[in-house]
């Protein structure tokens, strides 16, 4: 997805002629010449250093709910989940990688729609297989029910390889995450 910035000049130190006031969709499925999608459009200018974040909410119809016992997976593994559809169409189930930014670019963002099956409410969920897929890291798990979202739910694929979750033992303090 693409947001903000200008179609003209810099959006940057007020060099910019032309908002951009729409927001694009990239999708690798559609042909050559149609993988662009125009979105909703504002009227305000969103220039230099603004930020567009995923939140975890959601938003829509009567949401699915789901359930993620487990949620430090390893490359190939096979998750269960619980699942509730209140829409009754099709199901599909997304990875959104939790990213850092930087002057309104996105970092190592990317979507994964991963294999799954069902046998009623519960769901198995194969894992990316590869860092090259998926580099280690924190995604949203969404549950879509049709159009519609469940809430996210952060899981960790891969482990912690730079151990950056190594957090000294002090007296009161709560590990983050996992």
């Amino acid at each position: 997805m693409i947001v903000n910035g200008a179609h003209q000049g810099v959006a940057g130190f007020g060099l910019a002629s032309d908002p951009n006031l729409s927001a694009l969709l990239y999708d690798p499925s559609q042909p050559v010449g149609s993988r662009f999608s125009i979105l909703g459009n504002t009227t305000i200018a969103r220039m230099y250093h603004s930020e567009a974040t995923l939140l975890p909410d959601g938003r829509g119809l009567t949401q699915p709910v789901v359930t993620v016992p487990k949620a430090d997976w390893v490359y190939g593994g096979r998750y269960r989940i619980n699942v509730r559809l209140f829409q009754g169409q099709t199901m599909r189930i997304s990875l959104v990688a939790a990213v850092s930014s930087t002057h309104g670019n996105t970092m190592c963002g990317r979507t994964i729609f991963p294999a799954f099956s069902c046998l009623g409410s519960v769901c198995t969920v194969a894992a990316p297989p590869n860092a090259r897929v998926s580099p280690p890291g924190w995604h949203q798990l969404f549950v879509l029910d049709g159009p519609t979202p469940s809430h996210g739910v952060f899981i960790r694929i891969g482990g912690d390889p730079a151990q950056l979750g190594n957090w000294p033992a002090l007296p009161g303090f709560h590990l983050p995450g996992v």
